[in-house]
């Protein structure tokens, strides 16, 4: 199994997922539809904690 984590665009609100392995600190994603810098949410990081917990406690 794979972690993501989940991203929302401040400006469409487009979701984007990506893999725990492909953040990097410092590292700047942009959405893919609109270019906007995307911010990880309070939500984000609550749904990883979930993903984790899962992966960590089938």
């Amino acid at each position: 199994m794979e972690l993501t984590i989940d991203y929302e665009c401040p400006q469409c609100k487009t979701s984007s997922h990506l893999r725990l392995s492909d953040i990097s600190p410092g590292r700047v994603r942009k959405c893919a539809r609109c270019g906007t810098p995307l911010v990880l949410t309070i939500e984000g990081l609550r749904g990883f904690e979930r993903a984790l917990h899962a992966y960590c406690h089938p």
